[in-house]
């Protein structure tokens, strides 16, 4: 199976939404590499689930099983660990691909960064996380572990969701995908197929010109491109020095 990278309007919701999908984002992107990483991702959400569940229980019932509970609480441990420990390393090599792209749509004007924000790995988690227990029972909840992680995307030295222009975000979510690319193409040995899904918009016409000189030369293989005006992607592809197919839908037609 060919992998796919897929650049589209909506991706924008990676900067403005909440933590979940950041982290769905890093998650998949390490679970089509890693497979145990996948297999003890579900583990821990199960587990997660089980106990979750089971205050909930504890808050209907009034009865308390903390043997139970413990068991819980060190598996839940164990692999927000493991499962940290993995993440913190894909961002090794990810963050350098991030600023590397985006700087080069950007024509090295900003400076962009990604960190990764987790309790899982200071020396002292598991005393933090059976800390939290009397919190836990109130709120019938798990208030620590890798499912509260976040991942900061940040501009300079500050949040890019508070202080990125409409441009900027979309160029950062660009890097993010161009950086995807590379780590499959890295770890699969191939060249993922690159979907990019209404590109121009929101991109002034010198990131869009460097955008266009950067996944022309070759490096990104195979592109499909849409946009809804197909005269400005003429011009704008007109001018690559590569080999360009347009595919009219309302027509059904493939012209050069």
């Amino acid at each position: 199976m060919i992998p796919l990278v897929l650049i589209a309007p909506d991706d924008t919701e990676l900067i403005k939404g909440g933590s979940e999908g950041r982290r769905k984002f890093f998650d998949g992107l390490i679970s089509q590499l890693d497979h145990p990483y996948l297999d003890q991702l579900i583990r821990y959400h199960h587990f997660l689930k089980q106990r979750n569940a089971l205050l909930k229980q504890f808050a209907d019932t009034g009865r308390r099983d903390l043997t139970l509970l413990g068991s819980y609480d060190q598996e839940l441990i164990r692999l927000s660990v493991f499962l940290a420990k993995r993440r913190a390393k894909l961002l090794q090599e990810f963050a350098p691909l991030l600023q590397s792209h985006y700087s080069e749509i950007s024509q090295g004007r900003e400076k962009v960064s990604v960190s990764y924000e987790t309790e899982a790995l200071r020396s002292d988690f598991g005393e933090y996380f059976l800390s939290l227990r009397q919190k836990d029972l109130v709120t019938k909840n798990s208030n620590a572990g890798i499912h509260k992680d976040d991942f900061e995307f940040q501009i300079g030295e500050h949040s890019i969701r508070k202080i990125g222009s409409q441009g900027q975000q979309k160029s950062y979510i660009i890097a993010l995908k161009l950086a995807q690319f590379q780590i499959f193409e890295k770890a699969k040995g191939e060249k993922p197929l690159l979907l990019l899904d209404d590109i121009f918009d929101k991109l002034d016409d010198e990131r869009i010109a460097k955008l266009m000189d950067l996944v022309s030369r070759g490096t990104f293989g195979q592109i499909f491109l849409t946009d809804a005006r197909p005269e400005r992607s003429k011009g704008i592809l007109g001018a690559l020095d590569a080999e360009v197919l347009f595919f009219d839908l309302e027509k059904g037609e493939l012209k050069k």
